[in-house]
């Protein structure tokens, strides 16, 4: 991550440079015809890294004015939405909300303790409000067919998720769990909601408050490249690809609790404490939007 920050301020200070620099040869006073634009963009989102939630692809969509200062260098506003929905297939997915603990003894018997959850909830959606520098890696003539360009785009944004709210199982076998066919026999059904009284004076766990809704004002930053067609024409059509990193929030990963190379193991859950911040966690979040666009220049 500390690469992404460093890369994404080399871009910002080219983009700077760009912009302060005599432009000499390269324009000579020129301009394009047409120096202004308003664009819409949209298309898929998807999660980015290891353990960044649980989540499907997920859409985002931004309108804005760009402003070009001369051939290679622009700048201006843009608003933008993006969503993502908890998805409870990407959980499921290799147990990551079950863990098996013991084995322990009952008379000379063998059994194992089970805790399995189901959850729903946890949507994300961020509102943002976003300054784009964008530097033209060849200087953009009135005659130009295709424009390659890198981005920067630091954005404040409001972030919204809504809240968690889940079930538990509690079930123990006397089978061996190595075996094929295992046989559960439930013991308890509870919710799995922030505060639970039933769970806390039951089990002595208090589950965490960051399972309710949550609203805050963060920020963070997009960067990539991207490709426009016929970009001095008074339409023109472009794809982009946003590799973006939002500050921390509390969002959903099942993932986060999983001991990598083994069966999850609740006794360490229970133990660590973690089991009450279950599947909560808060974190930088890490994202790539692919977006394609139309703009009207003018």
């Amino acid at each position: 991550m500390m690469r992404f920050t460093y890369f994404a301020f080399f871009l910002m200070a080219c983009t700077l440079i760009a912009n302060a620099q005599d432009e000499g040869t390269i324009v000579k006073h020129e301009r394009i015809e047409r120096s202004s634009n308003i664009f819409l963009a949209f298309g898929p989102s998807v999660t980015l890294g290891k353990n960044i939630g649980d989540y499907s692809v997920g859409f985002n969509i931004e309108g804005g004015f760009v402003k070009r200062l001369n051939r290679v260098f622009s700048i201006g506003p843009s608003i933008s939405y993006v969503q993502f929905k908890y998805d409870p297939e990407v959980t499921n997915e290799g147990y990551k909300n079950a863990f098996i603990g013991g084995p322990f003894d009952d008379n000379g018997f063998e059994y194992y303790e089970g805790l399995a959850f189901t959850m729903e909830g946890g949507d994300i959606s961020l509102l943002s409000l976003a300054l784009n520098l964008k530097l033209n890696l060849i200087p953009v003539k009135d005659d130009s067919k295709i424009s390659i360009y890198g981005f920067a785009k630091p954005f404040v944004s409001y972030s919204t998720r809504t809240e968690v709210t889940g079930r538990g199982q509690y079930s123990i076998t006397y089978d061996d769990i190595n075996s094929t066919n295992v046989f559960w026999e439930p013991q308890d059904t509870f919710n799995w909601v922030a505060g639970d009284p039933y769970v806390k004076s039951e089990y002595g766990i208090d589950v965490t408050q960051d399972m309710k809704e949550e609203t805050k004002v963060t920020g963070g930053i997009f960067i990539g490249p991207g490709i426009e067609i016929a970009p001095a024409k008074s339409l023109s059509g472009f794809f982009q690809i946003a590799i973006g990193y939002t500050f921390p929030i509390t969002y959903v990963s099942t993932e986060a609790y999983n001991q990598e190379g083994s069966q999850n193991d609740l006794d360490v859950l229970i133990s660590s404490g973690e089991i009450e911040n279950y599947p909560m966690k808060e974190a930088g979040f890490p994202s790539m939007s692919f977006q394609l666009g139309i703009s009207y220049n003018f």
